[in-house]
Parts: C-alpha cells; structure tokens; sequence
C-alpha cells in the first residue's frame, strides 16, 4: 500500500465516523442510581463536617455541594433531580455517564466548580469551551486546586477546601489561598 492509498483511508474512516456521530449525535451520558438519596434536611454545615472525613466524594454527594454553592441549599430529593437540574443550568456535561455512587473524578468536580462559581474561562476553555481537563487546568492555575491528573479521585477534605474557595469567589470575586488570605484574580 502507498502513502496515497492510506492517506486515502484515513480520510475515509475520519469522514465515516464524523457522519456517525452527526447523524447518530453525541447522545447524552446516562444516569445510574437515579433514586439514590442523601441525609434529608442536611445544612451546609453538616453536610462539609459529614464529608470532610470521606475517603472517596461520591457524584450525588458532589453534585449536592454544588447545587448548595448555586443556591445556598439542595432542594432537591434524589439524584437524578439533581443531576437534571445541574444538567439543564450547564454546570453537569450533558454527556456524562452519572453514577450516585461512583467516585466523582477531580475533572468532573473542576468542571463542575468552574461553570458553578463562574470562574474566568483560560484561553482554551474560551476557544474550546469548557472541559474537564482545561476546567482543572485553570483551577489549579488559580489556587482554587491543587495539582492532579483529572481523572483521579478527591477526597472529602479537598472537595470541602475546593467549595470553600468556590463560595469565597462567588461572593467576593477573590479566591482564598491555602492559608485563608484572599486574593485578587
């Protein structure tokens, strides 16, 4: 085979499977564990105490956080509430195969702080649109998260340190550092 025939190929494939996709879309992600609930009248408080000590943040016990750094508290019943929710206001990828009880990644806890808070957007986010890695990307640039690749893991205290600094730019338009002193962006 020459170079022209398997460039020839290449192209062909790229094409077939641009039109699958057109045709067939992106889909949206699916959503398991729907039903899955969380402690009832659970404040903010209690809800950082009882998460600050978790090994593993789940994606329904994430999603509640930010739903509460939206709204100043979570008023919805089950997860898939949630998820539609957060989905519909563009702050959960419409994209994303959701698990209540499957480990939220670092990625998908960046995007989600990042479309939450209304954090500035980097160049590529701002070319691209937003992304998991880029959303991560910028809020480590900023403080807001320490390095990590974005598809690891977070744990119950970095999650509440990352919300803390969410909320303080929300309200101030300043991120705390790790210290607890607030700077400018």
């Amino acid at each position: 085979m020459n170079m022209h025939t398997a460039i020839r190929r290449a192209v062909a494939a790229a094409g077939l499977l641009a039109a699958i996709i057109l045709i067939g879309g992106c889909g949206s992600g699916g959503i398991r564990g729907a039903g899955a609930t969380l402690p009832a009248d659970e404040d903010s408080s209690a809800f950082a105490d009882r998460l600050s000590s978790q090994e593993v943040v789940t994606q329904n016990d994430a999603m509640r956080g930010v739903v509460m750094l939206l709204d100043g508290e979570d008023r919805y019943t089950t997860f898939q509430q949630r998820a539609h929710g957060l989905r519909d206001r563009g702050v959960v990828d419409a994209s994303w195969d959701l698990d209540a009880d499957a480990p939220v990644t670092r990625g998908q806890y960046a995007y989600m702080i990042h479309q939450a808070a209304g954090l500035p957007d980097c160049v590529m986010t701002a070319l691209l649109g937003p992304s998991q890695r880029y959303c991560l990307r910028e809020l480590q640039y900023r403080g807001v998260m320490v390095s990590g690749a974005p598809y690891a893991v977070i744990n119950g205290l970095e999650y509440v340190s990352v919300l803390r600094r969410a909320d303080e730019y929300k309200r101030t338009g300043k991120v705390p550092d790790r210290a607890g002193h607030i700077e400018d962006l």
